[in-house]
């Protein structure tokens, strides 16, 4: 309760100030410099190529859920008139030049999530079911504030993104899955490691870099983490600047396993409250 108070007056105050540089997710930042991190308590060892570790699989036959506890604001960032937001293009198995659009993508992941949640009965509100819009930032964002669930349920806000980093790295090491909390926000730190770890294990052989935050204060705190009257976390499903990267991110069976890692999370902070979720580590902090 006190968390929310706390974020209520805190917009209150910055509601006037943004004529400052809006930061709508990772890839407005590039390549971001990290501050601190807080290193796992042991080294985290990951397999690759052939020796890839199995990835998580879903059964829905034993997920059970008796009572929904939270209505999720699922946002699918970005529309198809936004600029920029898109891969260079591509050569794809088949010697066919394909370019990854984020609009298209945010929005197939979380079409699958909505098939998921249906099943079982969880709540959500699909924040921008359009898709001939720009950046709709303000107004994604409006719209999860004014929202009001039909069972009185508190909100969630989940942000789905791909990422991208500077043109100068493009088809370099820069890769993998990472997931955004609002600074100091301890409701928002344990969602972000729910995500994360789902993530992390329904994707093995992508690179886990970690959750991130930014300094308390910075300008750079993303619009739908900073002015959500909820708890708020945006996550980061691989990098669309890096080749293989973004042909995996292409594939059915890739984008199924990212949605039923959302989807697993979403099931775990259902079924075990937010207090319950440990810390993920690696924990960054970032200028």
């Amino acid at each position: 309760m006190f968390e929310r108070i706390s974020r209520f007056f805190r917009n209150l105050f910055q509601s006037g100030s943004d004529s400052e540089t809006i930061i709508e997710d990772a890839s407005d930042l590039m390549d971001p410099m990290v501050v601190k991190t807080f290193e796992p308590d042991a080294p985290l060892v990951r397999s690759r190529g052939l020796n890839a570790p199995e990835a998580a699989s879903l059964n829905l036959d034993e997920i059970t859920i008796t009572q929904p506890k939270f209505v999720w604001c699922l946002d699918n960032g970005h529309g198809s008139e936004q600029d920029g937001k898109r891969s260079p293009f591509w050569k794809n198995e088949a010697g066919e030049n394909v370019r990854f659009e984020e609009w298209e993508f945010n929005r197939d992941i979380v079409r699958r999530i909505m098939k998921l949640m249906d099943d079982k009965g969880l709540q959500y509100f699909n924040v921008v079911p359009e898709d001939n819009v720009g950046s709709f930032l303000r107004e994604r964002v409006a719209r999860a504030n004014q929202f009001q669930s039909p069972l009185g349920l508190p909100k969630i806000y989940l942000s789905i993104h791909a990422n991208a980093a500077s043109v100068s790295s493009w088809n370099n090491a820069v890769q993998g899955l990472e997931t955004w909390y609002y600074p100091n926000s301890k409701t928002g730190i344990r969602l972000a490691s729910a995500f994360q770890q789902a993530m992390v294990n329904f994707l093995p052989t992508f690179k886990d870099r970690g959750i991130r935050s930014h300094q308390s204060g910075s300008s750079k705190i993303f619009y739908v983490l900073r002015k959500t009257s909820m708890p708020a976390v945006l996550t980061e499903n691989g990098f669309y600047t890096h080749e293989e990267e973004t042909l995996n991110l292409m594939k059915d069976e890739v984008r199924q396993k990212i949605a039923e890692a959302h989807f697993a999370a979403i099931v775990r902070i259902e079924q075990q409250g937010i207090e319950q979720i440990p810390t993920y580590r690696p924990n960054m902090i970032i200028g």
